[in-house]
C-alpha cells in the first residue's frame, strides 16, 4: 500500500488457491464428499483472504478484488496485464504451488516488474536503492522498470561485483542515463571475496543502507541457473532486502 500511496496508484488483491491433486487408486476414484471439502476448504480460504484485504484497505478509493480458483502464480501472472507492479512473498515452508505464488513463474511469466518483499518485518522505505548491474538485456529491462521508483530515492548506487567482467564504462552509461531522469547516482565496482555475487550485492545494500535492490532475472537461462545455481536463484531463496526483479 506504501508503494500505491508513492504514486497514486491503485490496488488489486487478489486471492487464488487451486484445487490440487487428489489420489485414487486404480479400483476406485475419489470420494465426492472429499472433492466438495476441499472446495468447501478453497472458498473459505479465499473469502479470508478477502476480509484481510478488506480490512488493510478499508478508506481507499481505487480497491479492487479479484478471487479465482487456480495456481496463485498462474493467475497474478494473468492479471498483470492491467498493472504495473506485481508485489508478491515468498512462500512460507511447506507451502506448495497450490497455495502460494512461486517467484520465479511470476517473474517468468507476467511481462513486468515484480517486487519481492524481504524477509522479517522491516517496512518498505524505497529511498535507497542499489542497481546490481551486469550489462544484458534483464539489467537494461530492470532498470527501465525501476524508473518511478528511482526517481523518488534519495541514494543510489549502481554497482557490479569484480569478477563479472563488467567495464566500468558501461556503469558510468547508466548513471548518466539516470542523471538526464533526475537521479544523482553512483557507480561502485565491488570485490567479490568469497561470497556470492547476491550475497555481494546484499552487503552492498546494507553498507549503503539500502533495503531496495533492482536486478535484472535470469540473465543465464533458467534451467541453468537452477542447475548450476546463479544470482536470481539465490535471491528467490533468501534476501534481507526488497527486491525488485524484471525478465
Amino acid at each position: 500500500m506504501r508503494v500505491a500511496d508513492w504514486f497514486g496508484a491503485g490496488l488489486t488483491g487478489l486471492g487464488a488457491e487451486a484445487f490440487g491433486p487428489l489420489m485414487a487408486s486404480g479400483f476406485a476414484t475419489v470420494d465426492g464428499r472429499v472433492i466438495e471439502a476441499a472446495q468447501e476448504h478453497i472458498s473459505a480460504d479465499i473469502l479470508a483472504a478477502e476480509k484481510h484485504f478488506r480490512a488493510l484497505t478499508a478508506g481507499r478509493s481505487e480497491v479492487d478484488w479479484i478471487a479465482r480458483e487456480d495456481y496463485p502464480d498462474r493467475m497474478l501472472s494473468l492479471f498483470a496485464r492491467g498493472a504495473d507492479l506485481v508485489v508478491a512473498s515468498r512462500p512460507e515452508r511447506g507451502d506448495g504451488a497450490s497455495y502460494a505464488a512461486r517467484p520465479a513463474e511470476l517473474i517468468m511469466e507476467c511481462g513486468g516488474p515484480v517486487l519481492l518483499v524481504a524477509d522479517g518485518d522491516a517496512p518498505f522505505r524505497g529511498d535507497r536503492v542499489v542497481i546490481g548491474w551486469k550489462d544484458t538485456r534483464e539489467s537494461r529491462r530492470a532498470v527501465s522498470d525501476a524508473l518511478p521508483m528511482l526517481m523518488r530515492a534519495q541514494h543510489v548506487v549502481v554497482a557490479t561485483v569484480d569478477g563479472e567482467n563488467e567495464p566500468v564504462a558501461s556503469l558510468n552509461e547508466v548513471a548518466r542515463r539516470l542523471a538526464r531522469h533526475g537521479v544523482d547516482a553512483s557507480v561502485e565496482v565491488v570485490a567479490k571475496g568469497r561470497h556470492s555475487v547476491a550475497e555481494t550485492l546484499e552487503e552492498t545494500a546494507t553498507r549503503h543502507s539500502a533495503d531496495l535492490i533492482v536486478i535484472g532475472a535470469y540473465g543465464h537461462s533458467r534451467l541453468r541457473e537452477w542447475m548450476l545455481g546463479g544470482v536470481t536463484e539465490d535471491f528467490l531463496a533468501a534476501s534481507s532486502s526488497f527486491l525488485m526483479m524484471s525478465r
